[in-house]
């Protein structure tokens, strides 16, 4: 699920598709990829994921047997989202305890990359925006919060000046990040039917200076199950092996990344995390927890907001019955 503070604000709606350069069948992607990557792939081995609320993705097995991530945007937000999001990876990849997606191809319609060993810690459903765990993510800590911490922690503290693309977001405000929120605040109360309770809770939490961050840094902007893969060893607890799907990376405030996995896990979830975070250099200041709480309940607004602009009402029903008291 995407943060709150970290998205742009959607344009087109649900019918647009992926960018007119690369096809959207798998004959014809599968056709166009290759030429461009200089591989062969298996259409026959596509398979689509039509779950990302930015990008459709296909997997595609090349003759050599490796499978392959293909990735079209929906929108040309989307589209435009990818820049930032390659320089992301590239300024952070050597600094991460786990991998990162390696882009072999890049433009603006296409971006495509050798598919990361393991799979998802968890999936969300598409209808009721649940998570559903492939594993026990407090079970075994060290082997899987314990390193999502440690990658957090890279990616937080990624030095900026080395990419164009990023240094001009340096000097970032701390407080653009809170506007855009009252925005969105301002923006619902007029088209949506927030509860009482939720408005105070939220304005409360915007006019407190102490809860909001006095510096940005780089953040993933969407960390939760389904962006964490795991490996199986034959032996022994699963283990984080990656870390995917950077398109909402920026520079902002780094309680947005233990929003999700505060609501797909839960508060044990959100203080261990906090706790391996902490271990592992990273600064967990003062109201930091309250301010994710809030952030979390918030991010309900955001969804029902992203319902409304691409046309999807069950989001919206969702999003305002989270929202009931």
């Amino acid at each position: 699920m995407p943060d709150v503070g970290a998205l742009a604000p959607p344009g087109a709606g649900a019918e647009a598709v992926a960018g007119a350069g690369a096809p959207a069948g798998p004959v014809g992607l599968a056709a166009y990829a290759s030429r461009r990557l200089g591989v062969v792939l298996d259409p026959a081995t596509a398979r689509a994921d039509e779950s990302g609320w930015d990008f459709r993705v296909t997997h595609v097995r090349d003759t050599d047997g490796t499978w392959w991530i293909l990735r079209q945007p929906r929108r040309p937000e989307a589209s435009g989202q990818l820049v930032l999001e390659g320089a992301v990876l590239a300024a952070v990849r050597d600094r991460m305890p786990v991998p990162v997606p390696h882009w072999r191809l890049d433009t603006p319609d296409l971006v495509a990359y050798p598919r990361l060993a393991g799979e998802p810690a968890g999936t969300e459903d598409p209808d009721t925006l649940v998570y559903g765990w492939s594993m026990d993510p407090l079970a075994h800590a060290g082997h899987y919060l314990e390193p999502l911490a440690r990658a957090l922690v890279a990616v937080h503290t990624t030095p900026l000046g080395g990419s164009p693309a990023l240094a001009g977001r340096a000097q970032s405000d701390p407080g653009a990040v809170r506007a855009r929120i009252a925005g969105r605040l301002a923006r619902a109360r007029a088209e949506l039917p927030l509860p009482a309770a939720g408005l105070h809770r939220w304005q409360t939490w915007l006019d407190d200076d102490r809860l909001w961050p006095g510096r940005l840094g780089l953040i993933h902007g969407d960390v939760h199950p389904g962006h964490t893969l795991v490996v199986r060893p034959r032996s022994g607890p699963p283990v984080l092996s990656g870390l995917l799907d950077w398109a909402n990376a920026d520079v902002g405030d780094p309680a947005a990344d233990f929003v999700d996995m505060l609501y797909a896990g839960g508060p044990a979830v959100l203080d261990g995390l906090l706790d391996a975070y902490r271990a592992a250099g990273g600064e967990v200041r003062d109201g930091m927890r309250a301010h994710i709480l809030a952030r979390a309940s918030f991010l309900w607004v955001h969804v029902a907001l992203r319902g409304l602009d691409t046309g999807r009402p069950a989001w919206v029903r969702t999003a305002l019955r989270r929202m009931a008291p």
